[in-house]
């Protein structure tokens, strides 16, 4: 059985959507839990204290190892994160996220500081129009989004 090499991030009622590689080398145990979900839907907001972070909530809270974990963040990683009830101010229950980072200013953080996320999949594509998409949660709001399987040829 072959691995999924890539992922896609849509914006659907956008009809904006991103190419990001896996980092099976890197993030193994993260790329298999998260190929094993796929395809995931869901709400994407805005970071509170991380600066250029979109977020999507996941309904199952995965508690996954940290691999390749970090808050040194570059533009157009994605990562997960999951986060223990009473870990970190005004975290009431554990809860698991899907993240990715469209700026330079980017750095996953709760309150009380930087947070590490396990860092398993790079943007490579079309990235510009993607990532104006998720400046505009700032001032939108709440957007619907989906991860998936990116199969070349079927989205175009």
């Amino acid at each position: 059985m072959s691995r999924t090499r890539q992922i896609q991030l849509v914006f659907p009622q956008e009809d904006v959507i991103a190419v990001a590689d896996l980092l099976w080398n890197k993030a193994p145990q993260t790329c298999e839990a998260i190929c094993e979900r796929l395809p995931i839907q869901g709400p994407v907001h805005q970071a509170i204290y991380s600066g250029s972070e979109s977020v999507m909530l996941l309904e199952e809270v995965l508690r996954l190892p940290q691999e390749n974990a970090r808050s040194e963040i570059s533009r157009g990683e994605v990562g997960f994160a999951w986060l223990e009830a009473g870990s970190s101010y005004g975290v009431t229950e554990d809860f698991a996220e899907i993240c990715w980072f469209y700026d330079v200013d980017a750095r996953p953080s709760m309150w009380e500081g930087p947070v590490n996320v396990n860092v398993f999949a790079q943007i490579v594509e079309p990235a510009d129009e993607f990532y104006q998409v998720c400046r505009r949660i700032r001032r939108e709001g709440v957007k619907p989004a989906e991860i998936m399987v990116w199969r070349e040829g079927e989205h175009e």
